[in-house]
């Protein structure tokens, strides 16, 4: 079953985010807390690594 579009839509000019394609800042906005959290693991990590090494000697 195939539905046909009766009109194709209208060009429209490309916003400033459009035309780039991409906004650090709508980045950050939408991702914060992801890169929060992995920030906090990959700090984790590092504190660990660093602590074994110290353990070892």
């Amino acid at each position: 079953m195939f539905f046909q579009q009766p009109e194709l839509p209208k060009d429209q000019p490309a916003t400033e985010t459009q035309q780039y394609g991409f906004e650090l800042s709508d980045f950050l906005s939408e991702n914060f807390w992801y890169l929060l959290i992995f920030i906090v693991v990959v700090a984790l990590v590092i504190f660990d690594h660093y602590r074994r090494k110290k353990q070892r000697k």
